[in-house]
């Protein structure tokens, strides 16, 4: 064969075999990873609801995911890495519970503590994380958000968001623990014994929401009288 009809003969293979000389991707590997930081917060709070925080491993995600273990471990260092990435989920899913919020200060303060508390209480189990991982520095931004149109001065704003933050903290961190453990946030009181709290729960807010969001009312009116906003 000349060196033309062999020049001739191989542009004929290429022509008609159009897949030569493309990377065929290797059995078995997905187009996509299957593992990302946000994927395994994600898989492991579901683990979470379902069996709570103890049973919860790296081992148990990976089976969950269908990857092994190993594969975890090129994305958290340990199991307390992914915790922190489980909170910070949760912080996510808190500003995603509306699609906007109210540009009037007082009203979205009121709608981000509600917000805080669904998701306590929608993931019951997990809601201690958000106090022992609080993600303070990815906070920032929210706390600048926070201050807009804020109606008072600069020397009472800290004041009024470590009140405001620990309320909403504690009373939705306080209702989760409850939910999770199945067990009534306050016992049936006996009248004879107690007296006056029996009265105070009777004539108290029919639900524990309504009493969380009376309970930030009286805090922000105490805010106005204090800073006259």
């Amino acid at each position: 064969m000349t060196d033309t009809a062999a020049s001739t003969s191989t542009g004929g293979l290429k022509a008609k075999g159009a897949k030569v000389g493309k990377r065929v991707p290797r059995a078995g590997r997905p187009p996509k990873p299957l593992i990302t930081r946000k994927a395994a917060a994600e898989t492991a709070l579901r683990l979470i609801d379902r069996y709570g925080l103890d049973p919860l491993s790296l081992q148990a995600v990976g089976r969950e995911m269908g990857v092994s273990a190993p594969s975890l471990y090129h994305h958290f260092k340990d199991k307390e890495e992914l915790l922190t990435q489980v909170a910070r989920a949760m912080m996510e899913e808190i500003n995603r519970e509306q699609e906007s919020w109210s540009d009037d200060w007082e009203t979205r303060t009121i709608e981000l503590s509600l917000a805080t508390r669904h998701v306590a209480l929608r993931h019951p189990n997990a809601a201690p994380l958000l106090l022992r991982f609080f993600p303070r520095k990815l906070m920032l931004p929210a706390y600048e958000r926070s201050l807009v149109g804020c109606p008072y001065p600069p020397p009472a704003q800290m004041i009024l968001t470590e009140a405001i933050e620990k309320f909403t903290y504690g009373t939705s961190l306080f209702a989760a623990a409850a939910e999770a453990h199945h067990t009534p946030q306050m016992p049936q009181v006996d009248k004879e014994h107690f007296p006056l709290l029996s009265r105070a729960l009777a004539e108290a807010p029919a639900s524990e929401e309504a009493l969380h969001l009376e309970a930030l009312k009286v805090i922000l009116a105490g805010l106005r009288v204090r800073y006259g906003g």
